[in-house]
């Protein structure tokens, strides 16, 4: 029986996830119909496509609005790129897959995944940071600031909405405070995590949070 060649998820909830490639025309994007459905604003609805000539596989950006990316390296339009065992594709920038053949290569061993980013699970109330939870836990304001930046990440969040969040509307909570609650949000995220800045300071206008883009992902 051949070997089937597959994506591997690298980030996320699913890492590790094996999706086969068995069928082409394959389509990838934010649209119900496309064949791997990638639930993000960074990701087209139509976004790429793979096909194949029997012997190898071919991937193919459909004029994505943010990008192919095949080991860091942007596709152009229309452009039939020919995939490699190991090599490691973005559709935008926050979602990745590693191309697995096993017949040219070992397997890969999902363990070897690199953990993602940054992760907030609400139900718990718990942050993870590179694969590892952190501990001892955010404070709850520490939390509630975190939990509102990576719900609106990409954007910013002002002073006036921090406040409503974890203070409430209206209330009087002055800028020492606020900075005071941000530092120290900093602080535990550096510590976890010193190769990345995950709070970004935009002056005059509020915080934006900024996970991690994982190197070499798709």
């Amino acid at each position: 029986m051949p070997s089937i060649q597959r994506f591997l998820i690298q980030a996320g909830d699913k890492a590790g996830r094996a999706i086969d490639l068995v069928s082409f025309p394959f389509t990838i994007g934010r649209a119900r119909e496309c064949d791997l459905v990638i639930d993000s604003g960074e990701v087209s609805r139509l976004h790429a496509r793979l096909t194949s000539d029997h012997l190898n596989i071919f991937l193919e950006d459909l004029g994505s609005t943010n990008g192919t990316f095949v080991n860091g390296q942007r596709l152009a339009p229309g452009e039939a790129h020919r995939l490699r065992a190991g090599d490691v594709i973005h559709f935008g920038q926050n979602f990745s897959v590693i191309f697995d053949d096993p017949v040219t290569t070992t397997q890969i061993d999902p363990i070897q995944i690199p953990p993602p980013g940054l992760e907030v699970d609400l139900d718990t109330a718990t942050v993870t940071v590179r694969g590892q939870v952190l501990d001892p836990p955010l404070s709850p304001h520490q939390f509630t600031l975190l939990a509102l930046l990576v719900e609106n990440a990409g954007r910013i969040v002002t002073r006036d909405q921090i406040v409503a969040a974890i203070w409430g509307s209206g209330e009087n909570v002055s800028d020492q405070t606020l900075d005071a609650l941000v530092s120290r949000l900093r602080k535990r995220l550096q510590d976890a995590d010193p190769g990345h800045d995950y709070l970004i300071t935009r002056r005059g206008f509020g915080l934006m949070f900024q996970n991690r883009k994982q190197t070499l992902t798709f």
